[in-house]
């Protein structure tokens, strides 16, 4: 075995596409009905052993991501079986951690209990309040599901399990967005992200525009500052990221980084891809049960997938907000350019100086040199 790589991120779908609800923005439902296969069944305990073993064989610390669909449809007992497999697979060197994206709707007080036993950090997907989530996120009878997810939030809180919510931005969201920041921080929930809603592979309706994005961006940072102001402050992953890169440090968030990074997304047949947004057959990678790392990492440069990411239209080159913007998420590109550009040119301006007024605070004085 050669030199042990200190990082490596296993974005896993243990229930592929498969869900119990029928939200009508759903990225990953569309692209897996633009591929040939569009829903496999649940993670066999083949493919199980080998995202385990070569994940420990390849690097140091591995941070397991479970996804989907909806990853609770694979049971509870998969999720001790796969925890059992890491204890008795993993180094004397080796670190662990988890991560796991749900909706919320199958969680119990032994799904809670068993996220804190071992330390899996939570994305509840909320859209802020009951009745904003009912809009979207919906059943296959239409039924609103935002009441069972709000339970699901105070449960996580009850157990003491750490947790984050993840909210989807459609224009219904984003002029709301004062009703969902006050619900959630009422609700003791600090710590939130908001993702810009996807626009369907093939075309079709679009339920967030730029426009309607850029006011967003405005009044939620008001929110944000206001609460870092007064002592009370909420964590929201854009608004760090952006104040993380004027103090010096690369952004965590990938999408903010200007270019892809290598990341594997594990489909529940053993499939890889090299990334949740690109889940596509001509995107595909190999199978993780049969194929070194070496070999999925070759197949992702023979794809160009990392090296033709970064945005280069000229507009982009020449834009002021370029070092904080770096171009955008290519998932949200077409071939004219970046989908938000002009929600980011309103935005930047409005906000950057409170921006660098927080990043010296959090920072602290730099000591002089010499």
């Amino acid at each position: 075995m050669g030199i042990r790589r200190n990082q490596l991120t296993m974005m896993i779908k243990p229930a592929s596409a498969a869900c119990n609800l029928a939200c009508d923005y759903c990225f990953y439902l569309d692209e897996a009905h633009s591929r040939e296969h569009a829903v496999f069944p649940i993670m066999e305990d083949d493919v199980v052993q080998a995202v385990i073993k070569k994940s420990l064989d390849e690097a140091k610390h591995c941070q397991f991501v479970f996804q989907g669909g909806e990853p609770s449809l694979a049971g509870l007992g998969y999720f001790k079986r796969f925890v059992q497999l890491v204890q008795e697979y993993r180094k004397e060197d080796s670190t662990v951690s988890y991560a796991f994206q749900t909706n919320g709707l199958r969680l119990d007080a032994e799904w809670a209990r068993f996220f804190k036993e071992h330390d899996v950090l939570v994305g509840l997907s909320f859209d802020g309040s009951p009745r904003l989530h009912d809009l979207h996120r919906f059943d296959s009878q239409r039924r609103g599901s935002g009441r069972s997810v709000a339970s699901a939030l105070s449960l996580l809180q009850q157990e003491g399990v750490q947790f984050n919510v993840l909210s989807v931005v459609t224009d219904a969201l984003a002029q709301n967005i004062r009703q969902a920041y006050t619900y959630l921080v009422n609700h003791g929930v600090f710590y939130h992200q908001y993702i810009a809603c996807m626009d369907p592979l093939q075309g079709g309706k679009q339920f967030l525009s730029a426009q309607v994005y850029g006011r967003f961006l405005k009044e939620l940072f008001d929110l944000w500052f206001s609460s870092f102001q007064t002592g009370r402050p909420v964590s929201i992953r854009f608004f760090d990221n952006l104040v993380g890169m004027l103090a010096g440090y690369p952004p965590e968030s990938c999408d903010m980084g200007g270019v892809c990074s290598a990341n594997y997304v594990v489909e529940s047949s053993g499939d890889v891809y090299p990334c949740d947004f690109y889940c596509l057959d001509d995107q595909h990678l190999g199978n993780i049960v049969v194929d070194p790392f070496a070999r999925l990492d070759q197949k992702r440069t023979e794809l160009r997938f990392i090296e033709d990411s970064p945005n280069r239209i000229d507009e982009c080159a020449s834009c002021p907000w370029r070092f904080l913007c770096r171009g955008g998420c290519k998932r949200y590109r077409t071939q004219e350019g970046y989908r938000f550009c002009t929600s980011m040119q309103e935005f930047f301006p409005y906000a950057i100086e409170r921006l660098q007024l927080v990043a010296g605070q959090v920072s602290g004085p730099k000591e002089k040199s010499v």
